[in-house]
């Protein structure tokens, strides 16, 4: 399947309720990838944007109370209109706050993939898990991570790290591609996030493969971006990644490094 062709051709309208922090590079590397982002943060449109959308993504980066409702009203016309839903719940154990409004989200709404850091995933499934801000310090394997998550909620989960695990009902898959670099800029995970709605998205449901060629196209790109700078800086590799986002094809595909179970 040409995954990006389609992408591109297919242009899909990604909504993004988002980390503030996040939106620009985010818009950028979904702009460069082949999808329409729009950044909303008015509740009242969010049937308007659901009727159109092809996918929502939902993080709770700099979650408050008004955008705690607006995204319970995103997420409610998703539903309605069948349009999948990514959750990434960041930081979730570091406060009551974040924990509170994500328990209550997914305990309302329908969601597609819960996707998060190992620590985030950890303490969503349950289990005990150090935190340092919203980056994770947990040394467990990702795959048994992933396994807890849907277990708990029966909703396809990947947990990221220096590994990705994906869990489903039908397969437990690890992926193995991505760059250093990564974790030292902000929003790495917040854009990949955003694309795998997209790539699901093209999809009209939930789909393996698609999860499975959106991390690791992404983490291609940034193999490639890393590849080609002179000096390793995250400033100079944030701006190449966007740009290996634009430039690279399906072909990148066949490089991902991926194992089935």
């Amino acid at each position: 399947m040409n995954r990006i062709e389609k992408l591109r051709e297919e242009n899909p309208l990604v909504v993004c309720i988002t980390n503030d922090v996040v939106k620009n590079f985010t818009a950028n590397g979904m702009l460069a990838a082949g999808t329409s982002p729009i950044m909303s943060g008015e509740k009242s449109e969010a049937d308007d944007l659901m009727s159109v959308a092809s996918g929502l993504l939902i993080n709770i980066g700099t979650a408050d109370q008004t955008k705690y409702e607006l995204m319970d009203a995103m997420m409610k016309a998703a539903n309605k209109n069948n349009v999948p839903v990514v959750f990434d719940p960041v930081g979730y154990g570091a406060s009551e706050f974040r924990a509170g409004i994500t328990d209550d989200l997914l305990k309302s709404h329908e969601v597609s993939l819960i996707k998060g850091n190992a620590g985030e995933m950890m303490a969503l499934s349950g289990k005990e898990s150090l935190m340092k801000g919203v980056d994770s310090m947990e040394k467990s394997d990702v795959m048994e991570i992933a396994k807890e998550v849907y277990k708990k909620f029966e909703v396809p989960a990947l947990v990221t790290g220096e590994r990705d695990a994906l869990v489903t009902d039908a397969s437990e898959i690890l992926m193995a591609n991505g760059h250093g670099l990564q974790s030292k800029i902000t929003g790495s995970g917040c854009l990949l996030g955003a694309l795998t709605a997209a790539f699901i998205g093209v999809e009209g449901q939930f789909d393996e493969e698609a999860a499975v060629d959106a991390v690791s196209y992404y983490n291609l790109c940034a193999e490639a971006a890393a590849g080609k700078i002179r000096i390793p800086g995250p400033g100079t590799f944030m701006n190449k990644l966007i740009d290996e986002l634009y430039l690279n094809e399906d072909s990148l595909l066949e490089e991902k490094m991926v194992e089935v179970y």
